[in-house]
């Protein structure tokens, strides 16, 4: 999820940028899209509060 909202949050910065003609917005629009580029996603498998994989252990699947 995290990576669909950066995904959209850089197109849409992108895209404000191109109409955008004022240069302090400007500015501001290529901070907020570096920023975004920088910004790590963690990887779709890992638990963000503590790193370790969610889901399957020792490559099992969950029970229901």
């Amino acid at each position: 999820m995290e990576r669909y909202i950066r995904n959209e949050n850089i197109r849409r910065f992108r895209q404000l940028l191109e109409a955008e003609t004022d240069e302090q917005k400007r500015r501001i629009l290529r901070q907020l899209l570096a920023s975004e580029e920088r910004r790590e996603v963690p990887s779709e498998t890992e638990c963000p509060a503590d790193g370790r994989p969610q889901g399957r252990i020792n490559g099992s699947v969950p029970s229901s």
